[in-house]
């Protein structure tokens, strides 16, 4: 295996992530110049070594990114998962399965005139499943089967629905036939074509289909090709997984992985900082618990903190008519006075240790685009007497001093705030709550418990308004009518307030077809201009992502916001 590029100050540049050094930390932070991040060491030859103790949150449904939740399980995909592709942190895309990146100047990626295209990988040789069976072109072709099948619950089915063919050429050519332009075709990585052991899935998914995601090859008894492979499984309590010796850039450094799964923030943090784990991180630890372990472990030698911003948090509103819609949020006057009534700075400084920063638009500061959608967008600032003044214009009128605004018919403005247990979730809400009761809105909390977070029919029927958070890139702008969850896809589709608008749909297809720089450029602008002006979702702040490690951990270095997962890189950390 050749070593890759190493990376230029160019990252700084095109990165979608901005990353923050704690004061008093004892190692390098995550920063976007480091010149080594992300090139596995080629030929390895040393053995794994070391058993590296992790805390995460949530026990993961399944360990197939395409198949499996979000909600803090997204670390699980890398530890026992490979792609055609990664990117490293300054998002820069690297061959991982596939050979090299397919190029229009060699001819595996040719563009027609007509906007179709026609991208061809070329596989690494000698890649193996956990069982070791040969990875071939037709476990990608099987998987693009079982992707675009309406039964299967599948999380997204972009960028799979985008193609007209999957085609294995032979064991080790995949030849991919697009029916429209998607300028990602050639870097196809976490979430996009995920292989599928067709050997050990077929028979299922063809004799039957109904059960087809349920069963241990999803979680205990998972076979992937990713560096790490499943050697005990502890419901609801621990996992522990074991190098990969034939994995693709060679075995990882360390020897094992014990995975301890703590709900609890508070018991996480006392885990690391009394040596029982050797690593913490979001979204099960927050700044509040970064503060202090900067404080108490970082002075004596014994630790170190990195924070990077790679997510925004935002407020989804409910367009659909639900059970018990509060369908007064489907007044744009009223989304707005809702925005002018959140104090989104106060957020920043109490639920990020002022380490986040408040967001205007679903896009990252540094993207290049920034300065001109900052100009561009309509903003809603803290103004309590301005939501009065729109709530006015919408037909909800102040009462007495102190209490709820009504309409004619004496009816106050009831509105539900949904969000989640744990990661903060019920501080910010009772935050965000509190300055709508001071406009006159009667708001109230619903918390979803951990055990129904996964539910995705719960989560899309809000009343009214949900606090959610998503990792900032261009594909990762979901508020699009494709994303709509419905329950013929079994409620899967990360536009949970089903916001629809035509033209956010035309520029957000630009923005993911379009070779035309200039173009997408332009609708990027366009695209959160529009969103701000209908106001298809509230933007909160970035939020500070945190990790907490002991000395004797080496490799961490960050999340890349279109990347989801900080161990995108699990191959490189070791324990010394």
């Amino acid at each position: 295996m050749r070593p890759l590029r190493k990376l230029g100050c160019a990252i700084v540049v095109r990165a979608l992530v901005t990353s923050v050094l704690l004061a008093g930390c004892t190692q390098q932070s995550a920063s976007l110049t480091r010149p080594d991040a992300g090139a596995p060491d080629a030929g390895r030859s040393t053995r794994p070594s070391g058993t590296l103790r992790i805390a995460w949150p949530t026990e993961p449904e399944v360990l197939n990114a395409k198949l499996g939740a979000g909600g803090g399980v997204n670390e699980f995909y890398w530890v026992f998962n490979s792609y055609l592709t990664y990117r490293d942190f300054g998002g820069v895309p690297h061959p991982m399965i596939a050979q090299e990146l397919p190029s229009q100047e060699r001819g595996d990626w040719i563009v027609n005139s007509d906007g179709t295209m026609v991208t061809t990988y070329r596989l690494q040789p000698g890649v193996r499943w956990h069982d070791g069976a040969p990875l071939t072109a037709e476990d990608f072709v099987f998987a693009h089967q079982v992707y675009l099948d309406p039964d299967i619950p599948v999380r997204d089915r972009v960028p799979e629905t985008l193609m007209s063919s999957v085609v294995a050429r032979d064991d080790h050519t995949l030849e991919i036939k697009w029916k429209q332009p998607y300028v990602q075709a050639n870097a196809l990585g976490y979430q996009q074509l995920d292989p599928l052991p067709r050997h050990l899935l077929e028979a299922k998914f063809l004799t039957n289909r109904s059960s087809f995601m349920f069963g241990e090859e999803w979680t205990s008894g998972f076979i992937g090709m990713g560096p790490f492979r499943i050697e005990r499984w502890v419901p609801g309590s621990q996992i522990v997984a074991r190098a990969n010796p034939d994995w693709v850039f060679g075995p990882p450094k360390l020897e094992s992985v014990d995975i301890r799964i703590i709900p609890d923030a508070t018991t996480q943090l006392a885990n690391v900082l009394s040596g029982e784990v050797d690593l913490v991180s979001s979204p099960g630890i927050r700044p509040a618990e970064a503060a202090v372990a900067r404080e108490q472990l970082v002075p004596r030698g014994e630790g170190y903190v990195k924070v990077w911003q790679s997510q925004i948090r935002f407020l989804a509103f409910q367009f659909r008519e639900v059970p018990d819609w509060q369908r007064a949020v489907s007044d744009v006057r009223v989304r707005e006075a809702i925005m002018h009534a959140t104090d989104r700075q106060g957020l920043v400084d109490v639920l990020s240790s002022g380490l986040g920063a408040p967001a205007d638009a679903f896009l990252a500061p540094v993207e290049p685009a920034f300065p001109e959608v900052d100009r561009a967008i309509r903003k809603y600032a803290y103004d309590p007497n301005r939501a009065l003044v729109l709530l006015a214009d919408a037909g909800w009128h102040a009462g007495p001093a102190g209490g709820p605004v009504t309409n004619a018919a004496g009816q106050s403005l009831d509105l539900d705030l949904s969000s989640t247990s744990g990661g903060g979730g019920e501080q910010e809400a009772a935050i965000i709550t509190n300055s709508w009761k001071a406009a006159g809105i009667n708001a109230a909390i619903s918390i979803i418990p951990a055990v129904r977070q996964r539910d995705n029919e719960l989560r899309a029927r809000f009343p009214a308004v949900s606090a959610t958070a998503r990792t900032l890139s261009p594909e990762n702008f979901v508020f699009t009518s494709k994303h709509v969850p419905t329950p013929e896809a079994r409620w899967q589709g990360a536009n949970r307030g089903s916001f629809s608008d035509s033209e956010v749909d035309r520029l957000q297809n630009v923005v993911l077809t379009s070779f035309d720089e200039r173009a997408r450029h332009e609708a990027t602008i366009e695209l959160h201009k529009r969103m701000s002006e209908v106001l298809g979702i509230g933007n909160l702040y970035y939020s500070a992502e945190v990790l907490i490690a002991r000395s004797r951990v080496k490799g961490p270095i960050g999340e890349y916001g279109g990347q989801s997962g900080m161990s995108w890189n699990i191959f490189e950390w070791e324990v010394i």
